[in-house]
């Protein structure tokens, strides 16, 4: 099996990060990835970029590294089983390609112009008149394009971009969902995105097949099931007294504080005093860059009170999401409901598997921004809390909570009924008060 190993060459500052490739007695070369790293925040032992605080690039370098040994094993694989030469030219070359810096890079190929396209996406007009796209939404393509590098390594063959046609669409969706054992709603989430890179590619000048915009080119789709706090399992769990499990308590808090702002985790568990305004609460979606000011509910306000105007002691995302878990284990929200829970199906992939759980199984920190949702919706106008939740459309909105055509029926329906509640209680009240004036 072929390994790839990361090592750096003396202690100069800053050091060049070098690749070996081994497989076998035969195949052993070392080339430079040309990227730079100072010595102190590389672990040469390991191979890999000390994960320290103050090196504030260690995450995107050390994901680099991954995507590239990917990327370099995939393209291994793909010229060994079909009988290419593999020397220290390959392997430079092969590099050279991950990074887009081979003059033979050829955009007719999907995968050569989903990297140009990727790497493109910080110049991008969005239609709001916006440039560029958030660092998770490049994530999401990366992603997209690896995904298409592991197809092309499956079927032993480059696709161009005319490949991405009905026959591509039903190959996909099977090597997705039966080989890589994702969702439906997963894989449905990577065709659109190649889509989208497809038409890029058209509107770049690239030929492309017209399979694309063709009906059968759909995403497939399968029903979501999730689960929500309502307001009466939030009160028991504010109730609740975790005064002897500490690291509880303060996961309690901040659950607390996320089922009544609705923010994304990514922005709930950062908020300090210095959001607070008179009452309110104001901060700016980090995934968004939308302004969202709320007020204080009254959960919220004791919460902060008892801490003496402070929020709750700083906890990264992982322990938020284990230890909610926990919470929700010890009020006992133990009823067995639908759902989906990730579970080891062989040895280093993980999915997520649906059945029927118990209800604190299945809650993860995505639960705060959907219970806030939920609970609110029909008790405020539906743009009230899509200002707040970051949703553009209200049909993504109500997807978002679940609701469908019939939920707003009903809606409508209890509030007909309501009003003629109103009005035979005014027409008593005048009978009654007409018989009085006779």
């Amino acid at each position: 099996m072929a390994t790839i190993k990361y090592f750096t060459k003396g202690a100069g500052n800053p050091s060049t990060i070098h690749l070996r490739l081994v497989h076998g007695r035969k195949f052993d070369f070392t080339k430079s990835t040309q990227l730079l790293i100072d010595p102190k925040y590389w672990n040469n032992k390991k191979g890999l970029v000390k994960q320290i605080a103050d090196f504030p690039d260690k995450v995107n370098l050390q994901k680099e590294l991954n995507e590239l040994r990917s990327y370099i094993l995939n393209a291994f694989n793909d010229s060994y089983t079909s009988g290419q030469l593999i020397n220290s030219d390959w392997l430079k070359s092969s590099i050279d390609s991950f990074f887009n810096q081979n003059e033979n890079v050829d955009f007719n190929y999907i995968v050569d112009y989903g990297n140009y396209f990727v790497k493109n996406l910080k110049n991008s007009i969005q239609s709001n008149g916006k440039i560029g796209v958030t660092p998770a939404t490049s994530k999401k393509y990366q992603t997209i394009v690896n995904k298409l590098k592991e197809f092309e390594a499956y079927k032993k063959k480059r696709l161009k971009v005319t490949d991405i046609n009905l026959a591509f669409h039903k190959d996909f969706i099977y090597f997705l969902h039966d080989k890589q054992l994702l969702s439906y709603n997963t894989t449905g989430r990577y065709l659109k995105f190649v889509k989208t890179i497809v038409k890029s590619a058209k509107g770049y000048g690239l030929k492309i097949s017209e399979d694309i915009d063709k009906k059968e080119f759909r995403q497939p789709k399968e029903p979501t099931t999730f689960i929500t706090l309502s307001e009466g399992e939030i009160e028991i769990i504010f109730k609740h007294d975790f005064s002897k499990t500490p690291y509880l308590e303060n996961a309690r808090n901040w659950l607390i504080i996320g089922v009544w702002t609705g923010a994304r985790v990514s922005d709930l568990l950062k908020f300090t005093v210095e959001n607070i305004h008179n009452g309110f609460i104001e901060y700016t979606a980090k995934k968004t860059g939308q302004k969202i000011v709320l007020p204080l509910h009254s959960q919220v306000i004791e919460i902060l009170n008892n801490l003496n105007g402070q929020f709750p002691r700083p906890i990264s995302d992982q322990r938020f999401n284990d230890y909610i878990k926990l919470v929700c284990k010890e009020v006992e929200l133990k009823e067995l409901v639908e759902g989906a829970k990730k579970k080891k199906l062989k040895p280093k992939v993980y999915r997520k598997v649906k059945g029927e759980y118990e209800k604190w199984e299945l809650v993860s920190s995505h639960i705060c921004r959907r219970s806030f949702a939920t609970n609110h919706y029909g008790k405020l106008p539906t743009p009230v809390l899509m200002a707040i939740t970051g949703h553009t459309t209200e049909k993504m909105f109500l997807q978002y909570i679940g609701k469908t055509a019939m939920d707003n029926a009903e809606v409508l329906n209890s509030y007909w009924q309501d009003q003629e509640r109103k009005k035979t209680k005014t027409a008593k009240l005048e009978l009654i008060k007409t018989g009085t004036n006779e």
